[in-house]
């Protein structure tokens, strides 16, 4: 029986190479795409079906691709397939493709015999077709800029007016491009070779700006080239003419959200399916009410060199980007760094921008009192008025420390707001000025501590941060000391707030809960609402439209500012405040007892001379009494 058995199981050891012969022969896999006589105009989600798979695994993926982008590594997407077609080898799944001007192809990929399927279907996209539509503020308030990305060069037009059926009005404007020679590549990041190997043609990036606009006023508009149009959006002009205590401003703030496209990962690349959560709360908020401005404080797409992550950011962002002016702040994730960039030294971010060195940043943001030439010459910073609030954006990816030119634009630009017209001062920028868990031996820290004293002496009521994935809120302060409340702010308000859909990083167990007086890690952004010259209240909302944090702040005088040596002591303020009034006290009232010394000792003297006096010519009559008397002896002798 043993032999008979050994005989069959001979037999049988070619069985799993006959199954595989039997699939390859006659297993006919099919990969087919349900829309591909569609055209991609915009995002748009494509369905995918497969059939035939007899080896299906869980690592099984279905790709989309493309084959004509001559500088990227070929695949742009893919997503697993679902378990239960895994028994099955039949299924579908759905892909969203943003419109990067080149056709998709589409493979299954099995894992198990490392073979591709190609789908026969070709999905092809409207190349000329205007996409990622945003708009902002210039540093006139009676124009809008709008831009956006298509692939022609022909002369970019934006139509408007009042009526969405009779857009009457007509501004044309300039169109650019950058290439995969702009970026940095290799030569100063070890992982340049990244925003190479995944570059992506941008196409024409367009501006134009709408001129001469009415105050307070709604537009419809829409823009495009060689009569391919987009859809029609809309925005209200900014408020021109206003009584400042009758007025109300309202900001929307996010940070470091990025893309929720996550169907593919890699280890260089961050991806948050949560920031899907905040943009739709986001989306959801303005369907409520009237914002002025969306500040984005940083760290937007999550690129890191993987260009065509810009792409789907602007496809998931534009239906917000293109009805409120959409304001920003430069992130590390952006701006990576050149060979002669001060942040190498320090800046543990450097490869996390992977050699895109703020080109794609650059050129698609002109933001207030800045050229197109300025921000690819990485002038990051801007400021502008809008009515009750003067915002700053400063760029903390570059040198802002005494001695440097964004220093001395700030210290301008703060010496001359007129607080008249707009009573607040808000400061923007990525990396933050305090967090907790603290860290105190790095550059960027030293380079805060030589603005703070520029934003105590001017009063700045708010900064707003980003870069840490957490919410974080200060107590208005000045060098990490807490001065006055909301109610009587003595000092800076700071909020970080770089809890936009990226992973959180952790909170401490312990943390100062006097100076950080709120700490959360759920996502969210910021709205803020400033009523006239009295109030300016932030509040911290999370994607399930929760209220979870609310400050109301108040006008007030900051204290005096210390001497400049005094900020430079490394030992505890409070003690040295002490110490000061310690020794001060009595100094002052020296004067007044020096005086009264030297003025009662004159009075003494001046007693004592009168006293000495009185004695004398009491001595004196004494004397000239006792010679009469000795006179009248005499005589008395003499006639005796």
């Amino acid at each position: 029986e043993s032999s008979q058995v050994e005989g069959v199981i001979r037999k049988m050891r070619w069985l799993p190479l006959l199954c595989l012969l039997f699939i390859s022969v006659f297993s006919n896999p099919t990969v087919r795409v349900g829309n591909s006589g569609g055209r991609i105009t915009n995002l748009a989600n494509v369905t995918v079906n497969w059939s035939g798979i007899l080896q299906a695994s869980k690592e099984d993926r279905i790709i989309a691709y493309l084959p004509d982008a001559p500088q990227m590594e070929k695949w742009i997407t893919f997503k697993s397939i679902p378990e239960g077609s895994i028994t099955t080898g039949t299924g579908s799944v759905i892909l969203a493709l943003p419109n990067v001007r080149l056709p998709y192809h589409f493979q299954y990929y099995n894992q198990l015999t490392n073979t591709t399927f190609e789908s026969e279907d070709v999905v092809e996209v409207d190349v000329d077709y205007p996409t990622q539509g945003h708009i902002a503020y210039t540093s006139n308030l009676k124009e809008m800029r709008v831009m956006w990305v298509s692939g022609t060069r022909n002369v970019p037009t934006v139509m408007y007016g009042f009526d969405p059926s009779s857009l009457t009005s007509e501004a044309t404007g300039t169109s650019w491009t950058y290439n995969v020679t702009d970026m940095c590549g290799k030569k100063v990041n070890p992982d340049g070779d990244i925003s190479i190997n995944y570059f992506l043609d941008p196409g024409w990036i367009h501006s134009v700006i709408l001129p001469n606009l009415l105050s307070n006023t709604t537009y419809y508009y829409k823009f495009g080239t060689s009569g391919k149009w987009s859809e029609t959006f809309s925005f209200v002009s900014a408020q021109q003419n206003f009584e400042v205590e009758k007025t109300t401003t309202r900001l929307m703030v996010v940070a470091d959200a990025g893309t929720s496209n996550c169907e593919w990962e890699l280890s260089i690349n961050m991806c948050s399916n949560y920031s899907r959560h905040t943009y739709a709360a986001m989306k959801r908020e303005l369907e409520r009410q009237k914002y002025d401005m969306l500040l984005y404080n940083g760290d937007l797409s999550y690129a890191s060199g993987i260009a065509h992550t810009w792409e789907y950011y602007f496809a998931e962002m534009e239906s917000i980007t293109t009805q409120v002016p959409y304001m920003v702040s430069v992130g590390n994730h952006e701006a990576g760094w050149s060979e002669e960039d001060w942040t190498k030294s320090w800046n543990s971010g450097t490869r996390q921008a992977r050699g895109e060195c703020g080109v794609p940043y650059s050129n698609r943001h002109i933001m207030p009192n800045t050229t197109l030439e300025q921000s690819r010459d990485r002038v990051w910073w801007w400021s502008m008025d809008y009515p009750l609030v003067h915002i700053v954006a400063i760029s903390t990816e570059s040198a802002f420390g005494k001695g440097s030119k964004q220093y001395e634009w700030l210290k301008s630009d703060l010496a001359n707001v007129n607080r008249s017209k707009t009573p607040w001062i808000i400061i923007m920028g990525h990396r933050p000025m305090y967090f907790f868990p603290e860290v105190t031996n790095n550059e960027w820290l030293d380079h805060f501590r030589e603005i703070e004293p520029l934003m105590n002496k001017y009063e700045v009521n708010l900064a707003l941060w980003g870069h840490n994935h957490v919410y974080q809120r200060m107590c208005p302060s000045y060098q990490r000391q807490c001065r006055g409340n909301s109610t009587h702010p003595g000092g800076t308000v700071h909020i970080l707030a770089g809890n936009g859909g990226q992973a959180n990083d952790p909170l401490p167990n312990d943390p100062d809960r006097t100076f950080f007086e709120y700490l959360s890690m759920h996502w969210g952004y910021l709205r803020i609402e400033i009523q006239g010259n009295s109030t300016l209240q932030v509040e911290f909302l999370t994607p399930e439209d929760v209220i979870e944090d609310t400050v109301v702040l108040h006008q007030s005088r900051f204290p005096v500012e210390p001497p400049s040596w005094f900020s430079e002591l490394k030992i505890d303020h409070g003690i040295v405040y002490l110490t000061l009034l310690a020794v001060g006290i009595p100094l002052t009232f020296l004067p007044v007892m020096i005086y009264w010394k030297i003025k009662n000792s004159s009075w003494k003297r001046n007693f004592n001379f009168q006293k000495i006096g009185a004695d004398a010519k009491s001595n004196q009559m004494e004397l000239e009494q006792m010679e009469d008397g000795k006179h009248e002896i005499v005589e008395k002798n003499t006639d005796e």
